[in-house]
C-alpha cells in the first residue's frame, strides 16, 4: 500500500511540475506583439518581425532590431537586383533605374554595418542614412517624371523598413 502512496505522490508531483513549467513558459511573440503594439504601422511591423524565428522568443529590442534589420537587408538587396534587371521601359524610369543603384548599394551597406556598431546611437543613425538614401533615390525617380513608377512602390517599402529599424533601434539606447 505504501508503494501505490508513493507511485501516485510521485505521479502528481510530475504532473504538477509540469503544469508549472507549461504556464510559466512564455508566450510566442510576447515581446513582438507589445512592441509593435506601440509602432506607427503595427501590421507592416507584426509581418517584418514575425517573419523570422529569433522574435518567436526574444527577450530584448535589441534582438528584434536585428531581425528587423536583416529582413531589410534581404528585402534591399533583392530589390536592387530587380532594378538592376530592367532592361526595357520607359527612358526615364530605365535612367531612373540606373541613378538609384548608388543610393541602394548605400542602403544595403548602412543595414548592414548598423548592428556592428559599438555605441547605440549610431546604430540608429546608420538606419537613418539608410532612409536618406531612399529618398535620394526617390528624389532621382521625381525628377525624371517617373514618380509613378513601380520604383516609387520599392522605395516607398524600403522606407517602411527604414522607420521601423530606426524606431527598434531607439529603444535599444
Amino acid at each position: 500500500m505504501a508503494y501505490f502512496s508513493i507511485t501516485k505522490m510521485l505521479f502528481f508531483f510530475c504532473i504538477i511540475s509540469v503544469m508549472t513549467l507549461i504556464s510559466t513558459a512564455d508566450d510566442p511573440y510576447e515581446l513582438v506583439n507589445k512592441v509593435c503594439n506601440e509602432e506607427q504601422n503595427p501590421n507592416f511591423c507584426l509581418g517584418v518581425l514575425k517573419s523570422d524565428e529569433r522574435s518567436k522568443f526574444a527577450k530584448d529590442i535589441k534582438t528584434l532590431t536585428q531581425v528587423a534589420v536583416d529582413v531589410a537587408a534581404k528585402n534591399a538587396t533583392a530589390t536592387l537586383d530587380y532594378f538592376k534587371g530592367v532592361k526595357t521601359g520607359p527612358p526615364n524610369v530605365l535612367e531612373s533605374l540606373k541613378q538609384c543603384f548608388d543610393p541602394y548599394n548605400n542602403v544595403i551597406v548602412n543595414f548592414q554595418k548598423c548592428m556592428k556598431e559599438e555605441e547605440c546611437d549610431l546604430i540608429s543613425y546608420d538606419i537613418h542614412t539608410a532612409g536618406d538614401e531612399v529618398k535620394r533615390c526617390q528624389a532621382f525617380v521625381d525628377g525624371n517624371n517617373a514618380h509613378d513608377s513601380f520604383i516609387t512602390g520599392s522605395n516607398d517599402m524600403t522606407q517602411n523598413f527604414c522607420l521601423l529599424g530606426e524606431s527598434l533601434a531607439n529603444r535599444i539606447c
